[in-house]
């Protein structure tokens, strides 16, 4: 299909362009190993074997046993179906274009279609090509069987772990074992990550920003100035007590401010 097509044609220019080798060529042949072992790999996990569905479904249901789903709610999304065709059209339309978009490239049609763009390599990447293209013929047939070769290679392991031996995968994980555990864990990459770097972000930002400048100034601002105005209130409000033996004392305090005033302006 078309990304054979496309597969076959970066594999070929990585050894035979001006600045291609075959280290490249090797690594994109055991790319394409890899892929096609694990798309396979997925193909047949997904199709193949025992439906596991039910399993779950009853599993889900277990855990909420003697509590009903709620109105117009179901668990789950039901059994597998087909999608409708409001979906499935376009991805008919997608598979028939990539079924039948490599073949349109036979020929060179598309080849140098870019070559005006990249003037710089792409006049010095022509002339290598024209020079070697019939002597280079039977080396890119070779290099296209090879990676043919590379591509059914990885859907037969695929099949014999997945499909034919199923059991073999969990034994040699097990085999493996603390390799198997690094790779599982993207050689803890994540995990060095969240230590070194989320970890500390988030714990400063919590003590830090939250606790002491949110919760410590801004919060505590706000919440003091209340507090202080509450109280300065409430002691301010009994001097209106409604007796009047402390009214005649507070204007007779008041009077001997007044008068100790003057007295202090008059001897200045």
């Amino acid at each position: 299909m078309a990304a054979y097509f496309s597969k076959d044609e970066i594999l070929w220019k990585a050894y035979s362009s001006p600045y291609g080798s075959w280290v490249y060529w090797l690594i994109g042949v055991i790319t394409a190993f890899i892929t096609s072992f694990y798309m396979f790999r997925l193909w047949f996990l997904t199709f193949f074997g025992d439906y596991r569905g039910a399993i779950a479904h009853e599993g889900h249901d277990s855990s909420r046993a003697g509590a009903p789903a709620p109105h117009g709610h179901e668990h789950g999304h039901g059994e597998p179906h087909e999608s409708p065709w409001v979906m499935l059209g376009p991805l008919v339309i997608l598979a028939i274009l990539s079924f039948v978009g490599g073949w349109i490239g036979i020929g060179g049609r598309f080849e140098h279609f870019l070559a005006p763009v990249f003037q710089t390599g792409a006049s010095a990447e022509l002339a290598h090509e024209t020079a070697g293209e019939a002597a280079g013929q039977g080396t890119e047939t070779l290099l296209m069987l090879i990676s043919v070769a590379a591509a059914i290679l990885g859907l037969l392991l695929a099949w014999a772990l997945y499909l034919r031996r199923p059991q073999l995968p969990a034994r040699i994980a097990a085999s493996l074992g603390a390799f198997y555990q690094a790779v599982a864990h993207k050689y803890y990459v994540d995990e060095l990550y969240a230590v070194l770097f989320i970890k500390p972000l988030v714990d400063g930002s919590t003590e830090i920003l939250w606790h002491g400048v949110d919760q410590g100034v801004i919060d505590a601002t706000v919440n003091n100035s209340a507090t202080a105005a509450r109280h300065v209130s409430d002691n301010v409000r009994h001097m209106q007590s409604g007796n009047l033996r402390s009214y005649a004392g507070w204007v007779a305090a008041g009077a001997a401010v007044v008068i100790a005033y003057m007295v202090w302006m008059g001897v200045r």
